[in-house]
């Protein structure tokens, strides 16, 4: 009995045992996280896009999933991820989805890697994707062709490039710079209007009687500065070089200038300031001390010196006034012409350097075209015009209408003639020429357009052309008709200039029923010109009677 209870017990043990770990596995199950995808489809054609969906589920608000940033679909490419989207974000359990486009530009059958994701650190992977990528079947049978349209010209949004604050702060800088120069020119010129010499000299010596160099006992500094005032109003009101003359110079200017008549003074006077004058440069070269008594005494001499020249001076008459007037209207008309002159200077700046920044946005072709004008830019962004020519008529498209002239035929074409026509716009030695030629034969005629085409090269030489260079290639029109196409380039000597002009030509013959040829000549590395060419070629057509 005692046996059969502890069997019990023990059995009773295991069970409970056995009822826990089955719980641990039912919760761990019930949390267990779940890494799919999903696509809306598996076959596309060239450059169609893919939706590839990551999904984790079953996260709780703990766990940490990470999507990488580049996930590798080679050999299919990535065109876009979104954001990470949250499903369920209130429930106890919830999930993560992460969209991607990707996309194939080759045809063929392709196999996507599992792609990864961690959650806690823990990495998971998708299962492998097949992709089929099929070409873009053309019918081109039971589909109809229909001519080229016409581009349609839409203008451009308006936006203002950086070269135009770039420039606009420039000219500010400029406009600154200009208003400093004038500003300080003013002052420079109100600064050469100051105060009259007189005056000048006399409050320079009550500036001097207000210093403390006599205080300081620097006699030699007083004295000097007493005979640079009187020499400086000398010069100035004299107009002499009183600040460059030595003592006796300027003594002997002042007595040859009282025998003249030019000024009344006195001898005393004139001798008295001599005086000053050679004690001035004793003391400065020979290190002469003057005495207090002396200098103060010498002070009185130059203000009685100062004033006697002054009122010594004869007065200004009629004429010299009006001299002197002539000479501030011929200063003022100087100064305005040198303001004229920095105002061209400052727009010629402004002016190349707007081109500059022009140039290197926009760049040269775009600035001469803008200002010189283009005859072949104005030709390919004009109106077009539609029309046929001849008989059976061949439709063209082109920038001008052609008109009707006259042509000689080659030797090898010229029998059982029974009509031509020619059709042409512009010369050789114009920027654009197109000439469209169709004959037509009393009999049926096979055209051997090799034999044509040897032909050209003989008449391009023929019209003083020469460097010529030909190349060949089959050409079919919008409507099927083929034809063999000539084109290169020649050099040729323009009659009026006497220059070289480098040409490109596009010849394109045609045996539909007779004989069709059109002929385009164009400036050599004119990309209008080759545009209209190609705009002329695409659009050709050959149409039946009555159609």
């Amino acid at each position: 009995m005692n046996k059969l209870l502890k069997l019990h017990t023990q059995l009773n043990m295991v069970s409970t045992h056995i009822l826990f770990l089955v719980c641990i596995l039912v919760f761990n199950l019930g949390h267990a996280q779940k890494v799919t995808f999903s696509t809306d489809r598996d076959t596309i054609q060239i450059g169609e896009q893919i939706d590839y969906r990551i999904q984790v589920d079953s996260l709780s608000a703990v766990d940490v999933v990470i999507f990488p940033k580049e996930q590798t679909f080679i050999p299919l490419e990535m065109v876009e991820d979104y954001k990470i989207d949250t499903l369920n974000p209130e429930a106890k359990f919830y999930s993560l989805s992460k969209l991607y486009k990707i996309t194939q530009f080759d045809s063929g059958a392709y196999s996507v890697p599992p792609q990864l994701v961690k959650i806690n650190d823990k990495a998971f992977y998708t299962d492998t994707l097949r992709v089929r990528v099929n070409d873009v079947v053309l019918d081109t049978l039971n589909q109809k062709l229909y001519p080229i349209k016409p581009s349609i010209g839409v203008k451009k949004p308006f936006s203002i490039g950086s070269w135009f604050w770039w420039t606009l702060l420039l000219l500010l800088v400029i406009a600154g710079a200009a208003y400093l120069f004038f500003y300080f020119k003013k002052k420079l010129d109100e600064a050469k209007r100051r105060i009259p010499p007189f005056e000048q000299a006399m409050l320079s010596l009550k500036e001097l009687d207000k210093s403390s160099v006599l205080e300081n006992r620097n006699f030699k500094e007083y004295i000097s500065q007493l005979t640079y005032i009187t020499r400086k109003y000398l010069e100035e009101k004299l107009e002499i070089r009183a600040l460059e003359y030595t003592t006796n110079e300027l003594i002997s200017e002042l007595k040859s200038r009282k025998e003249e008549k030019k000024l009344t003074l006195k001898e005393e006077v004139i001798s008295e300031y001599e005086k000053i004058l050679k004690r001035a440069d004793l003391a400065k070269f020979a290190n002469s001390r003057p005495d207090l008594i002396t200098l103060k005494s010498d002070r009185k001499q130059i203000d009685k010196f100062l004033k006697s020249v002054q009122s010594a001076i004869p007065q200004i008459t009629e004429e010299e006034k009006l001299k002197d007037e002539a000479f501030q209207k011929a200063l003022a008309r100087k100064r305005k012409k040198q303001k004229w002159i920095v105002a061209s200077i400052l727009a010629v700046i402004l002016l190349v350097v707007t081109v500059s920044a022009v140039i290197a946005t926009k760049g040269f072709e775009y600035v001469k075209d803008s200002i010189v004008g283009n005859p072949s830019k104005e030709l390919l962004e004009g109106d077009w015009i539609t029309s046929d020519y001849g008989v059976p008529p061949i439709s063209m498209t082109t920038p001008e209408v052609l008109t009707r002239g006259e042509f000689e035929l080659a030797e090898e074409l010229s029998q059982n003639v029974a009509s031509k026509e020619t059709y042409r716009f512009g010369s050789l030695y114009q920027s654009l020429y197109v000439t469209l030629n169709q004959v037509r034969f009393t009999q049926n005629q096979d055209i051997d357009l090799d034999a044509i085409v040897d032909g050209i090269y003989n008449n391009l030489e023929e019209r003083g052309a020469y460097n010529i260079i030909t190349k060949t290639e089959e050409f079919t029109t919008l409507d099927g008709v083929k034809g063999r196409k000539v084109f290169g380039s020649f050099s040729i000597e323009n009659p009026l200039t006497k220059k070289d002009i480098k040409k490109e030509y596009q010849i394109v013959n045609f045996g539909r029923g007779g004989f069709q040829q059109l002929v385009i000549f164009h400036d050599a590395n004119d990309e209008y010109g080759d545009k209209i060419a190609n705009r002329i070629l695409g659009a050709m057509e050959f149409k039946k009677l009555g159609q």
